[in-house]
Formats: C-alpha cells, sequence, structure tokens
C-alpha cells in the first residue's frame, strides 16, 4: 500500500494535542511531513520549556504514524520556533519551569558557578529522575554508548579554523591505522560532515527503533545534516538541541566502534557542556590557527573541557604554514608554532600542525577528503601521524601498557609479549601485507590494495613512535605503517582468519605469494 502524508495526516488527527482537546494537526503542531521509501519523518513545534513533559506526545505521535499499513518506520522529533510560540498552541502554565532535559552533573554545576560554562552563569532547576551511575569510588559517571570504546571531541574555540575539515579526517586517520571509527556532526546549527564526506539523503530506521548511520569511505557517520535540507536553517532553542544530540548519540546504531569522533561546534556553550555530562568522553582535542586572535579563544575551549574534567589530549595547529605549488615558497600566513608554543607553556600535547594547502580544501569541498582519495600524498600522511598521535593520548590517559617487541634473527618474525599475558608470533610477511597503512588497507573493500610476492620480506628495523605505536621498516623500503598496540593484538588474536581472508584475496585477483 503506497503512504502518502495525507494519510499520515489523517492518522495524526487521532492524537490530541498538549490542550487534551483539539488534535496535532488542527492545532498547526505538524510540520516537515516526508515520505521516503515507506518510512515517514516529521517533527511537532511545542513550547521550548515544555519540551520534556510534551516527550510522551511525541512518543503517541510515532506510535500512531508506525502503525499506517505499509509504514516501514517512523522517525519524530520535537522543535520550537525561535522567534516566538506557534501562533495556534495553547499558552503554556505561567508558573511551574519544566524540568531540564539533562541531569546536570556537579562538575557541570561547579563550572556554571564559576561562569565557566559559556552562558553567564545562569541556573538551572534542579536535576530529577534516577541518580547517574556510579563508579566503585562513588564518584558520578555519565552512562556510556554500547559498543563504543572511545568518544573524543574535536573541538575549537571559535569557528573559521578547519575544525571539521580536520575532525572527518583524523576520524579516517584512525581508521587508517587500523581502527574502527565513526564520526557525529555535533554541530546542529552548521553541520559539515554531509558535504565533507559527499553524503546525501536520510538515515534507514532499523525496526522502527534505531537509525542506521550513514557510510562513506568505510566510516559510519550521523549528522542533523541527513535530516534536513542544506539550504534549510535550524532555527532551535538549547531544549531541541540537547534533545537531538541525545538521539544522534544514543538512537543510531554504531555498532562496535574503538573511536567516535564528535566534531564539535564552535564556542563552549550547551552542546559542549551535554557531551561532558551525557557521555564519558575519554578527551578532547582543540584545533587552533596560529595567530594570537584564534589562540585567545582556543585557551577558552581548553579551560572549559579542563573544569568540567574531561581530558584535553592535545593541541593541533591548523593551517600552520603555506608551500607555493608553484615556485615551492613557504609562506607563514597566520604566523606559525602558535600552538605548539601555547601547548609547550600549557604542558600539553603538540599534536602536529596541518599546512594551508589548495588539496585539502578542494577535495573538502568536494566530499572526497584527503585522507581517503590521496592516501599516499604528504598531507594525508600529516593526518595519520596526528590520529596516531590522539590515539597514543587516549592510550596512556586509560593506562595502557607497551608491549615487549623482539625481532627474531634474520628479521622473519616479530615476537609480541603485552603485559596481560597476551603473547603473538607474527611473521614479517603478515605485518607487510597487511600493514595498516592507508596504501595497504584502503578505507573500504573496493579500496583495498592486496599485496602479493612478499614471502620473503624481512623485517629491517623498529621505530617506537611514543609510547603509543611502531613503525616497521621493512627490507622492501616499506616503511608508511602505524601499527598500534591495538591493532598488532587484533592481528595476533585473528591472525588465522585474517591469514585465510588474504589467500583468499590473493587467488581471487591472480596473484601469488611470490
Amino acid at each position: 500500500m503506497t503512504v502518502d502524508k495525507a494519510k499520515v495526516l489523517d492518522a495524526l488527527r487521532r492524537v490530541k494535542g498538549p490542550d487534551l482537546t483539539s488534535n496535532l494537526v488542527d492545532l498547526g503542531l505538524v510540520s516537515e511531513v516526508l515520505v521516503k521509501d515507506d518510512k515517514v519523518y516529521f517533527s511537532i513545534t511545542v513550547p521550548a520549556h515544555r519540551a520534556q513533559e510534551l516527550e510522551a506526545l511525541r512518543q503517541a505521535a510515532e506510535k500512531m504514524v508506525s502503525g499506517i499499513e505499509g509504514v516501514a518506520g517512523a522517525t519524530v522529533v520535537l522543535t520550537a520556533e525561535r522567534g516566538g510560540e506557534p501562533q495556534r498552541a495553547p499558552a503554556p502554565p505561567p508558573m511551574r519551569p519544566a524540568p531540564p532535559l539533562v541531569k546536570e552533573h556537579d562538575r557541570v554545576r561547579d563550572a556554571r558557578a564559576k561562569g565557566a560554562a559559556g552562558d553567564g552563569g545562569a541556573a538551572r532547576a534542579a536535576p530529577s529522575g534516577p541518580a547517574p551511575s556510579l563508579s566503585p569510588s562513588g564518584a558520578k559517571q555519565p552512562l556510556g554508548i554500547p559498543g563504543i570504546k572511545h568518544l573524543i571531541a574535536v573541538a575549537s574555540g571559535k569557528g573559521g579554523v578547519g575544525k571539521s575539515t580536520t575532525a572527518v579526517n583524523l576520524a579516517l586517520g584512525l581508521q587508517a591505522i587500523g581502527l574502527k571509527a565513526g564520526i557525529m556532526d555535533a554541530d546542529i546549527y552548521g553541520p559539515s560532515q554531509p558535504r565533507l564526506l559527499g553524503l546525501s539523503g536520510q538515515p534507514e530506521v532499523l525496526d522502527g527503533k534505531k537509525l542506521k548511520p550513514l557510510e562513506a569511505y568505510g566510516l559510519k557517520a550521523m549528522s542533523m545534516g541527513f535530516m534536513v535540507d542544506e539550504g534549510t536553517p535550524v532555527v532551535w532553542r538549547g531544549p531541541m538541541v540537547v534533545q537531538a544530540l541525545n538521539q544522534m548519540l544514543r538512537e543510531v546504531a554504531w555498532g562496535e566502534l574503538d573511536a567516535l569522533i564528535i566534531d564539535m561546534p564552535p564556542g563552549t556553550g550547551d552542546v559542549q557542556l551535554t557531551m561532558a555530562q551525557q557521555v564519558p568522553l575519554s578527551g578532547a582535542v582543540i584545533v587552533s590557527t596560529p595567530q594570537d586572535l584564534a589562540l585567545i579563544d582556543a585557551r577558552k575551549g581548553l579551560a572549559m573541557f579542563q573544569k568540567v574534567n574531561v581530558p584535553v589530549l592535545g593541541l593541533i595547529e591548523n593551517m600552520s604554514y603555506f608551500l607555493c605549488p608553484s615556485c615551492g615558497t613557504r609562506s607563514d600566513i597566520f604566523g606559525h608554532g602558535g600552538a605548539e608554543q601555547e601547548a609547550r607553556k600549557l604542558n600539553l600535547p603538540f599534536l602536529g600542525g596541518v599546512p594551508l594547502h589548495m588539496e585539502i580544501r578542494e577535495r573538502s569541498d568536494s566530499g572526497k577528503p584527503i585522507v581517503a582519495t590521496m592516501p599516499e600524498g604528504p598531507q594525508a600522511q600529516i593526518y595519520r601521524e596526528i590520529a596516531a598521535a590522539v590515539w597514543g593520548e587516549v592510550q596512556k590517559s586509560a593506562g595502557v601498557t607497551p608491549p615487549e617487541l623482539n625481532v627474531t634473527p634474520g628479521g622473519d618474525v616479530l615476537r609480541i609479549a603485552f603485559a596481560d599475558g597476551d603473547r603473538f608470533d607474527l611473521t614479517a610477511e603478515m605485518l607487510r601485507v597487511m600493514s595498516p597503512s592507508a596504501e595497504v588497507q584502503g578505507h573500504s573493500p573496493d579500496q583495498r590494495v592486496t599485496v602479493g610476492n612478499k614471502k620473503n620480506v624481512r623485517i629491517a628495523e623498529l621505530k617506537p613512535i611514543g609510547t603509543y605505536a611502531v613503525r616497521i621498516v621493512f627490507d622492501d623500503r616499506h616503511d608508511t605503517g602505524l601499527f598500534t598496540w591495538d591493532y598488532l593484538r587484533a592481528l595476533g588474536r585473528e591472525k588465522e582468519s585474517r591469514w585465510a581472508g588474504y589467500l583468499a584475496e590473493l587467488k581471487a585477483k591472480g596473484l601469488g605469494r611470490g
């Protein structure tokens, strides 16, 4: 049976509005009804301060539409108009304010009282509902996202510093060093990830419950930009933004990920506080350009994360310098080294500098991020090294101990001994053909390069990269792969199945081991 907008509206006329007398449609509260592939999407306009108490209304509308014959699923969000309440909606009660959508942690309340929250220290209503989970020490801990090991925020104190471009290439860089990564676009008002990843369309609803993230270059992604046309402004108040963030975090089928990169909006407001109090962030990465003005704002973002007890993993200097593609002359357009000096002053890791380069800008604008589409280039290598440095800081914060590495005489086997007792022997051939470098691994099956004829390759040298990875130099001069401890452990635990898969690829492509 064909589902159309008229049938949806007819069903919604059976759902009473907030006044409990008229219905949602006649009150003019239903908007943006979209029917696509037998799935229905729409919003209900409500007074912003009544968002939480009207959550049951949203659920009733979603259930009613999901029950229409031929509807495969329904996604409903509550929204509010920035310029005032909808004309036909009932007037809100004049007295009691609605409770907040999220429970406020002590650390956030303290930061707000000190004026660090970015909203002038405005008070919130006391938290209600069940208490958050407690750690063994009794400290309040936000609930994690099932399947996701680490959540990493990428933030900046101001816009225009290339934060979103850095975030997507950082996520792809984590993939390129052998990790499972995704990206969530937390910039509700100005989402960038759909354009940067070349993605469009709306997410599929799985079993009428969770959204399936869109995917590009093997990277799972979720953004408000998938729900709203690029040219349509999102004019929501704070409670609506908080609800949307919770849905994108907890009502999305992320699957198993080593890291979810969260592309934060600029500034130090509701979104940053929501992330700090709703989920256990493993850390935040601050992106800045070298000039003093950008660094002033970057310090504010850094201070906010520190005051809400989120570890700052380090600073990245974007647009660090410019190399003329014609003459090779270097120009420090925005200065150079400011973020590195700031990191040193604050005793924080400097994660790396990214040059101002035409290729990065052009590929970003066309939805072809440079780490995925030009992996052999020097810019992609910079992002991969930054990703490895970020992952190293995450591991360091988690107290991960580096394994002991020994190469057998002749260089044919790497022996790995982890502190927890895991021990693996990996051949030089396996390490070479399963190097996590973009050249070998790729970002999706159709990009992966199957390397053959490496049966006689040997390990020439091990080059430690901080305390989180090792660069293996082979005697065929290949040395671009950064092997993190997690990747080596995964290779060790899955070596039989991975090796069988590799041999099958060789056979399918008519290649040999040499």
